[in-house]
């Protein structure tokens, strides 16, 4: 097959995701490392009290009212705050998508290797919609780096590599 019959049948591939994520909107089963809700989704937030899943067993509500401290905490300087920040690569995807699954190897492989140095977080689109929205992506899966003080510094789409990962760190002079 060509090269630009290829082409066309990934972005016609690429184009169908899209087209998912914007009819279904439903809750979906899928891998989740870290979530980023918003204050506004909160069930709080909504004037709502936070429901258990549907899969968890029914108990009974236990609060404890904890003491109000007597001094405000001290706030770290803002040089021990960088100092104690780290990079973040943040990977939007889904459980469904194949190039997502392979990824899904490689944050692994990157949280036991890097995790004292690198936070490493996933959120799949399917599970939050919103992100989908909130992070601008466009196709999945979406690896967005950012440096220690939380700037984004780069993005990338498709299957990135372990190591390629890291080189990208490096040549953006993030030290890890």
């Amino acid at each position: 097959m060509k090269s630009g019959a290829k082409i066309a049948i990934v972005i016609l591939l690429a184009a169908a995701v899209v087209a998912t994520f914007a009819l279904r909107g439903g809750k979906r089963a899928g891998y989740i490392a870290a979530s980023e809700p918003t204050a506004a989704s909160t069930p709080a937030a909504q004037g709502a009290a936070p429901q258990p899943p549907a899969s968890a067993p029914m108990q009974a509500a236990v609060t404890t009212a904890e003491p109000a401290p007597a001094k405000p905490a001290a706030t770290p300087a803002p040089a021990a705050v960088v100092a104690a920040a780290k990079p973040r690569l943040l990977e939007i995807g889904s459980s469904r998508c194949m190039s997502c699954r392979e990824m899904a190897k490689v944050l692994d492989a990157l949280r036991a290797s890097q995790g004292a140095k690198l936070n490493v977080d996933f959120i799949d689109v399917f599970e939050q919609p919103e992100a989908a929205e909130r992070y601008k992506i466009a196709l999945i899966p979406t690896q967005i780096f950012y440096d220690a003080a939380g700037k984004e510094i780069f993005r990338h789409t498709g299957y990135f590599a372990h190591d390629d990962i890291l080189a990208k760190f490096r040549v953006l002079g993030v030290k890890m």
